[in-house]
């Protein structure tokens, strides 16, 4: 399983960085952070330095159905020249689906990418509506419209909501693997209703059908970039998918339209430290209560030091620019032991011991430290299991 970096606002050298130590494969620009030219010079500096590297661009088209409203920060992805505010009832016709896909394809044709991905719209609700219906009509029209020889992955956006509905999941399921010409693979992402609900993407459902969609694409041959996979990146792993993805802020590891408007801002998120054996990140002070007591729950990796100022007993917040390359070290970890469903399954269950023996010694944790993601993983490995007959 390949581990991509999540792109977004306040790149700096992170992404370099993290190739350069060998704990990431590939990145997945976003146009809303990056001019275009910026973009272009910024992946062919990595190909230079990383040529495995594999570059991707998200179209971010999916904000098109949105333009209008008057809060949404577009950024920089109206200086794309394809893009442009559209209605649903602009898009059910074929005409504009190839219209937008054959634009898009030329401008990050010339960015200097790996792959492409295809634009496709958010599935905001249910499979069973309008934008179902539009998004399987750009996945069909997608390889229809791309000439050129870099391998082709077609959007599919949706809510955490949808996938919630089995009967619904299954047809639609269904329709995207019969494909007369189908892409190379597909680029995955599941929408939360905010980056700060840890619950609507840690949930049984939704769990277990992400998985699903990753074994269903897989066993026909697509290849699968799951996009803000973050922690379940693993988890896409063991049903077969190729990559996952995950980046330094909230916004980057989870996916909602939040993203794209004003935020109440206030301080910097508190820097965090991402514990293999909790599957979860906590905070350093958390780290240091409990450490003499559970040992395990520090990774013994090399990026552990940026949380040591040489003083076993006390830890300090590394530079913010170092927090991401400790989650991207832990989760290329997580992914190289991981490789089984058993394994996965074990995983889990490891987490919920170490939380049962922090328990124990009465040590607070914060809402976002807490095991409340221990059970739906658990939950969503047992429907995985039944859905996919293993």
């Amino acid at each position: 399983m390949k581990l991509f970096a999540q792109i977004g606002h306040g790149l700096g050298d992170k992404v370099q960085q993290g190739f350069s130590e060998g704990i990431i494969d590939g990145a997945i620009f976003s146009p809303k952070d990056l001019q275009m030219s910026t973009m272009r010079d910024r992946i062919s500096e990595l190909r230079d330095s990383s040529p495995e590297a594999e570059l991707f661009v998200d179209p971010q088209f999916y904000l098109s159905l949105y333009g209008n409203s008057p809060q949404i920060n577009l950024g920089k992805v109206d200086e794309w020249i394809s893009f442009k505010t559209y209605r649903k009832n602009d898009l059910e016709l074929t005409d504009t689906v190839d219209e937008v896909l054959k634009g898009y394809f030329g401008e990050i044709s010339l960015l200097g990418v790996t792959g492409i991905i295809a634009p496709g719209i958010y599935i905001s609700q249910s499979f069973d509506s309008r934008e179902a219906v539009i998004a399987k009509n750009f996945i069909r029209r997608a390889r229809r419209n791309y000439s050129g020889d870099l391998p082709l992955y077609a959007s599919l956006i949706i809510c955490r909501e949808a996938l919630q509905d089995q009967r619904e999941f299954e047809e639609f399921l269904n329709d995207i693997t019969l494909l007369s010409e189908p892409p190379d693979g597909f680029y995955i992402i599941i929408g939360s209703r905010s980056t700060e609900a840890r619950s609507d993407i840690y949930h049984a459902d939704v769990i277990a059908n992400w998985m699903m969609l990753n074994r269903s694409l897989a066993v026909n041959d697509f290849k699968v970039v799951n996009g803000y996979s973050d922690i379940l990146t693993p988890f896409m792993k063991v049903a077969g998918g190729y990559a996952g993805a995950t980046g330094w802020w909230s916004n980057l590891r989870t996916f909602s339209l939040d993203r794209f408007f004003p935020s109440g801002g206030g301080r910097l998120p508190i820097i965090r430290y991402l514990s293999k054996k909790l599957l979860n990140r906590i905070t350093v002070s958390e780290k240091d209560a409990v450490k003499a007591f559970i040992p395990e729950i520090v990774n013994g990796l090399p990026h552990d030091k940026n949380y040591n100022l040489g003083n076993d007993d006390y830890s300090t917040e590394p530079p913010r620019n170092m927090e991401v390359l400790q989650s991207w070290e832990a989760l290329k970890s997580l992914n190289d032991e991981i490789n089984s469903f058993n394994k996965c399954l074990e995983a889990v269950q490891a987490a919920q011991n170490a939380y049962a023996a922090w328990a124990q010694f009465g040590l607070p944790l914060g809402p976002k430290s807490d095991d409340s993601h221990i059970e739906p993983m658990l939950e969503g490995l047992r429907l995985y299991k039944e859905h996919s007959q293993l």
